[in-house]
């Protein structure tokens, strides 16, 4: 009995993974209505699944692309506790953050950025995300705490380029409104 529940279970996730090979290469072949049909279809009939996630991605991406966000909030609130990857969650509150942020939700998206700072695992993705708890903290105008969040990610040696450049234009800015 249990070897067959074992096998139904791994048919299901090579199910999954076979549908969204295909949804992927419909994607990029640049049949998007048809890739975002499947990404549909896996989330729905293979929940908790690579699969899943894996297409909770494309379609959040595609809805942010489009910039409807109901259709992203819907998304992250139907399959949010089904995500069990860190990088994936913290993803989801970083655009939960962008979201807040656009709506001028300014407290959300603070805690929206640092719960995606703490949930995400790699040192690059976290510099990241600061950089955007930095973004919603502009919004405060609380130039004391970014500097030293800025200088704090100033002193990490293997800071990408891109986060460098933003956080050494941000420390100007930030000394220019303190009068430093």
């Amino acid at each position: 009995g249990l070897s067959f529940y074992k096998h139904i279970g791994t048919i299901k996730l090579d199910n999954a993974s076979n549908i969204a090979g295909l949804a992927q290469n419909s994607f990029t072949n640049g049949e998007i209505d048809e890739a975002m049909v499947k990404f549909e279809r896996i989330l729905n009939d293979y929940p908790s699944t690579s699969g899943a996630t894996q297409s909770l991605v494309y379609l959040l991406n595609d809805a942010v692309t489009q910039g409807d966000y109901d259709a992203v909030t819907n998304l992250i609130a139907q399959h949010k506790g089904s995500i069990e990857d860190p990088t994936i969650q913290a993803y989801l509150y970083k655009i939960q953050g962008d979201i807040a942020l656009y709506e001028e939700r300014a407290d959300d998206a603070l805690s929206f950025y640092r719960n995606a700072v703490n949930s995400s695992i790699d040192s690059a993705s976290k510099i990241k995300y600061k950089l955007d708890v930095i973004t919603a903290l502009l919004t405060r105008e609380d130039y004391i705490q970014i500097k030293g969040m800025l200088e704090d990610i100033l002193a990490i040696e293997d800071v990408g380029y891109n986060e460098k450049n933003k956080a050494e234009e941000l420390i100007g800015f930030v000394n220019q409104k303190l009068g430093t």
